[in-house]
């Protein structure tokens, strides 16, 4: 059932057993458990409290093997990736099919901080070596290289000055004694093992005092599908005069979800510049004159696998700009590092009345992927349009009618020009 999933798996097996399974997408490296260094460097005797007939000595040194057997793939040179996750054999044992396979296949896609490990859990933290403990569940841990063989070392260097031989999450509860720090998530022996946390996915807007009702009705259509709304804002607009929060963000439930950013009026470009979301996020970039569809963003999530910007109404973007592929009316999801990257870019004045266009030029030059997410259609987008199509809000500007002009000045700034579909 695992190898069913079509994840990329590293298989070890025991010579024994070599014939009796077959790894469809991956290797199956063939072991003996003597040749390990977890073998070699195990402690003598057996904890006190054990099942004797399963709980003997090979098992233990075998489920202690765990991130020996990780590194081992990770130095192999059959896989090229920067993060690794261990999974046991029998691991739908304790998931429930459809939902643990969804699962899997889902974490082997999903984009990871650079820096991390995540592994499941039971118990509050403790030291025990006489029986079991379960601060931390075997059967499932996530992380990149780094973490991985740092966790390996750690392992490895007091594995051996246990004082006996022990359940590997005995021993991993001691490294975190010692100053272990993984990311422990409330777990058990069930589908809760995969629930890995997922990077924070917040939105941000900008907006400006005329709007201040459209952009409550943004915000309510977003409140309840990401972690945190940032509203970039200024004292002073440039168009606008002087800035005022208005009452109801200091009620709930607004007070606990969103945060205003006051910083520089940088147009609509505040949106993607002018807010400051967590370092390791995905971040949902819309209008404030818009509404969105209740279940957009999580549909949207099902696309990303990779860093880039996630486009929504990418294929008729496709056939109808002379723009560029970002288009954040309709919704875009970036991951804060294209942002923080972002805040860098050169940003002439004609920049702030197309920013759109400016995002779509920092990709360009800078090798950004713009990516589509599988919503394409306004009805799957908008909770609310006018005619089949998006709203326009109060000083909207297509209404200065410069936008051509402002696009010509972006091309001139940068020196590159954008197709014209219409030829």
């Amino acid at each position: 059932m695992l190898n069913d999933t079509g994840v990329r798996i590293h298989l070890f097996v025991s010579p024994e057993y070599t014939d009796m399974v077959e790894v469809t997408n991956g290797v199956k490296e063939v072991i003996c458990l003597e040749d390990l260094d977890t073998y070699r460097l195990a402690p003598p005797g057996l904890p006190d409290t054990r099942n004797e007939t399963h709980d003997t000595r090979n098992f233990l040194i075998l489920m202690n093997a765990k991130i020996e057997l990780v590194t081992r793939a990770m130095d192999s040179m059959q896989h090229r990736g920067d993060h690794y996750a261990w999974i046991d054999f029998n691991i739908f044992h304790v998931l429930e099919p459809v939902r643990g396979a969804e699962q899997i296949r889902t974490l082997s896609t999903r984009v990871y901080p650079d820096t991390c490990m995540y592994v499941p859990g039971c118990w509050e933290r403790g030291v025990l070596w006489s029986s079991v403990n379960w601060r931390f569940c075997g059967g499932f841990f996530l992380g990149d290289v780094a973490s991985l063989n740092a966790f390996y070392f750690a392992h490895r260097s007091e594995f051996q000055m246990c004082p006996h031989l022990s359940w590997e999450v005995n021993v991993w509860a001691h490294l975190e004694e010692l100053g272990w720090t993984p990311t422990w998530y409330a777990a058990d022996h069930n589908n809760r093992i995969l629930d890995v946390p997922r990077l924070p996915i917040v939105a941000s807007l900008t907006t400006i005092p005329p709007r201040e009702a459209e952009c409550r009705a943004a915000i309510d259509s977003l409140l309840h599908q990401v972690d945190r709304v940032y509203v970039a804002v200024s004292h002073t607009y440039h168009r606008f005069g002087e800035y005022s929060p208005p009452e109801y963000l200091m009620q709930e439930p607004y007070a606990s979800k969103v945060t205003l950013c006051f910083g520089e009026d940088y147009g609509p470009a505040s949106k993607y510049i002018g807010t400051t979301p967590p370092r390791d996020a995905w971040v949902f970039v819309g209008d404030d004159d818009q509404e969105y569809a209740p279940n957009l963003i999580e549909r949207m999530m099902w696309s990303v696998s990779q860093i880039g910007i996630y486009q929504n109404h990418y294929e008729s973007i496709k056939q109808k700009t002379s723009g560029g592929m970002v288009h954040g009316y309709v919704g875009n999801i970036v991951h804060t590092s294209i942002l923080r990257e972002l805040r860098r870019f050169p940003l002439p004045e004609c920049a702030r009345f197309v920013d759109d266009q400016w995002v779509s030029m920092y990709c360009r030059l800078n090798n950004v992927p713009v990516l589509p997410t599988e919503v394409e259609f306004y009805e799957e987008i908008f909770r609310v349009t006018e005619n089949g199509h998006e709203k326009l809000g109060t000083h909207s500007l297509s209404g200065l009618g410069t936008r051509g002009d402002r696009v010509r000045e972006l091309e001139e700034y940068f020196g590159v020009s954008f197709l014209d579909k219409k030829v």
